[in-house]
Order: C-alpha cells, then structure tokens, then sequence
C-alpha cells in the first residue's frame, strides 16, 4: 500500500491516547540554514494495524514558557502528516499515543539539502537515569563547524543533565550542565564552549529518564544527528566473544548458575559482548534460562522482559525482544527489527501461561541467511512454544556485527539486556523475584 508522506516547515508538534498506551516521541530541534531560515522537518505517522486509529498530539516547548498544544486524531493505514501545531522556530519535543501499533518517520531538510532523518523513539529506547550515554560519530574534529548537544526529558520531573564532550586524544574539551523541563528537550551549543576543532566525541547523562542527541554540521555543509548507543545502564559483566575451533564459530556464555536475580535495587541485568574484530554473521542463537518469579503488582498482565538482544541500539538494531504477558493475557511474543527502517519491525506471539516458580529454557535463533526469526520455548525438556517470524537482515542477508564501544567499554558489540526497570512507561513491568541463568550465544559466520 502506498502511503504519503507530507513536509511541513515546523518547530514542534504534539498527539495523545489511552493510559496504557505506547508513547512515541519526534525531537524538534530548530536547526537552522545559514541565513537563519528554519529548516524544514516532515513528520508522518500511519497505522501499522491496517485501521483508523485515535492518536493524541502534544508539544512541549523548549524555552521554558510553558508553552503546550495537544490535539486529538486519528491515525489512517495510508498515513497522514502533521502540521501547524506549534508556532514557527519553536523547539521542542513531541508526544504521540495511541492504543495500537503506530508508525511514525521525521526529517529534516539539511543545509547541505536532502534529508536527515530525525529519530523517533519509544519508552523502550530510552535511557535510565544516571546512565552517562555515548553519542554514535560525530563529524572529523576539524570538519566540525557547529555542534549542538542536549537530551529529551521524557520524566514529569525536570532534569538535571551534563554533556561531556572528549578531544581526539581522550582527554576532556568541556563540561556543559543545563536542565530539561519535564516531557521536554534542551540543546545546548557545544562549540562555544569546547571550541572549533577540539570535539572528537560527546557523552550525555541526566538524572531522569532521557534520550540524548548530538546535531552537528560539516564543513560541507551537511547536517548529521548523532544518537546514544550502547547498554540501558552499566554492564553486569563484559563477555568476549571467543572463536571455537575446528567449527570456525563464535561463542561466549555466563558461569553456570544464576548471572542476574531481578530486586527493586537491581531489576535490569545488563551483559556487554565484546569482540576483537568485526564479524559478518550469518545465524545467531541466545539460549539462556529464567526462574518466573511473582507478576508484578503494579500490572500482573503487564510486558515482562526475558531477553533483549541487540547491536548498538534499539532501533535497526534489535535483534530479538523476548517478552511474557501475565495472567488475563498469557500471551508470548518476540520482535525484531535489524536493518529495518525507522518505526517498522517483524514480531510474533503465540498463547501461552508461564507459571510462577517454574524454570524455562528459551533458545533464540536469528537465522540471517534464510530471513528467518525463531523463538522456541522448553519446559523439562519438552518444547512447550514455538513461533517464527520472517526478518530482514539486509546485507546481503547477514547479520553485521560491528564493534562501536569506547574508553572503558573498548571493543564492545552487542549488548543482551534481562528485565525491565521499575516504573518504566505501561504496558511494560519489572519482573522483581525472577532470575536469570546459564545464558550462553553462538555466532556463525557466513
């Protein structure tokens, strides 16, 4: 089905839904021609479910004067824009709800023309508080001709946040603190306080939930959006990938036993995967075990998190989140979504009531070369769940491992996340009395 996809010249936006709803956020940024025009950004959101959809609109304004708009309305399958919601040369950030599926696309226009595309982010891309996030690659430092860096505040508290920004030999060009309104965002003009030439990378931390951003343009003139990749919190334990002879295959694994036992003072266990060198990956397979502990009182019907595997980050990068839905529900399902544009991914779930108390072993498998996700699901031995899903690798259908961490996450390439944090946005719940266990990945090479 074709779907439009409208421009409209804007500095913020705005939409709303049931509580329970997932949120969308668009960042509008206010980025600037040379001859101080603003530049355009298009925004297009459709109904990923094929039906007319209500969606509720909000904009907050960047420049603390409280400025608001909402409106209510409705998502088509063919897609609609949205357009004349806040005034000209506002910068802010946009809410989007609704009570099924949305897809949701922004650019904007660069100096240099042609689009960038702007993200659009869920609850589940954001990071926790505290979290000191590194931006993806910012432009050679000497081609760097301006550079603004912020976050999005996507807490109902205001946050106090800190850009870091590093010249090319580690050590610091500035500290830059300023704070976000709540449901808001802030940019702040790293130039001016580093100086041209002197920013080779840039790290963001806030002490709410945030997302953090870097905007930059090149001596040519080009606009680039540099996002936060890397793990939602700090590494439980760093796992290198080790290569298995004669098969050729990579793998790495926990000790036996319990790696990560889900409390209200740690609900997330975070591995980081490291590798010595780029790898071109033709299947992957997660297997790893979780004890169901209690359902979360907040929700028992609520997402509770089994696995989250992915590259860099969530978008175009998710290689598969597993997740169980409690009782009134029952239902398990797993997305993916590598290489797939912004806002799309394939998912599947099946029927199915995991017990409190009882072990299950999952086993993972994303199977490149034949475009093919699969998620089996074992009680005792026995396979209880089985759902598959077609995914698209891309690359020549290949799965691409690239290693992107820095400093003291050196060589990291791939993240496995278990659990949920508290009070993360409905529908989804911390599994607080879970554990996890004997998680062991193998990669084989196309």
């Amino acid at each position: 089905m074709k779907k439009r996809f409208a421009c409209v010249a804007l500095s913020a936006l705005a939409l709303a839904a049931p509580a329970a709803a997932e949120r969308i956020f668009v960042p509008v940024l206010g980025t600037t021609a040379a001859d101080g025009s603003v530049l355009a950004t298009r925004v297009r959101i459709a109904n990923a479910d094929g039906v007319e959809t209500p969606v509720t609109a909000r904009f907050r304004d960047a420049s603390g004067t409280g400025l608001e708009t909402e409106r209510a309305l409705k998502a088509r399958p063919d897609g609609r824009f949205l357009a004349d919601l806040s005034p000209a040369g506002r910068t802010g950030l946009i809410t989007l709800e609704a009570d099924s599926a949305l897809e949701v696309s922004a650019a904007m226009a660069s100096r240099a023309g042609g689009d960038v595309e702007v993200p659009a982010f869920t609850d589940a891309e954001a990071y926790s508080a505290g979290v000191d996030v590194q931006l993806d690659e910012l432009p050679r430092p000497r081609a760097l001709r301006s550079l603004l860096v912020g976050a999005a505040n996507l807490s109902d508290q205001t946050a106090s946040c800190q850009a870091t920004l590093f010249a090319r030999d580690g050590s610091r060009s500035a500290e830059i603190q300023f704070e976000v309104p709540p449901l808001s965002l802030v940019r702040k003009d790293g130039l001016a306080s580093a100086g041209r030439g002197r920013v080779s990378s840039a790290r963001v931390t806030c002490d709410q939930s945030f997302y953090p951003f870097g905007v930059a343009a090149d001596a040519g003139g080009r606009s680039i959006i540099a996002k936060g990749i890397g793990p939602n919190g700090t590494c439980t334990a760093f796992l290198p990938l080790l290569l298995q002879q004669p098969t050729g295959r990579y793998t790495t694994q926990t000790p036996a036993g319990v790696f990560h036992e889900a409390t209200k003072a740690n609900p997330k266990g975070i591995l980081c995967i490291t590798a010595a060198s780029d790898l071109h990956i033709g299947k992957a397979v997660y297997e790893w075990d979780v004890t169901v502990g209690p359902w979360s009182p907040r929700d028992r019907s609520g997402v509770h998190n089994l696995g989250y595997f992915f590259l860099d980050r969530y978008r175009s990068g998710t290689i598969g989140n597993v997740n169980i839905l409690g009782p009134n529900k029952n239902f398990l399902k797993f997305i993916q979504n590598v290489s797939m544009p912004a806002g799309s991914n394939t998912n599947a779930k099946t029927s199915y009531a995991m017990q409190p108390g009882l072990t299950y072993h999952q086993v993972y498998t994303f199977d490149a070369v034949n475009k093919l996700a699969t998620l089996q699901l074992f009680l005792n031995g026995l396979e209880v769940a089985k759902i598959s899903k077609e995914a698209k690798p891309g690359n020549n259908q290949t799965l691409v491992v690239r290693r992107f961490g820095q400093g003291n996450q050196l060589g990291l390439a791939m993240v496995a996340e278990f659990g949920n944090y508290l009070g993360q946005h409905h529908p989804e719940e911390a599994s607080v009395g879970w554990k996890y266990s004997s998680f062991r990945m193998t990669l084989t090479p196309k």
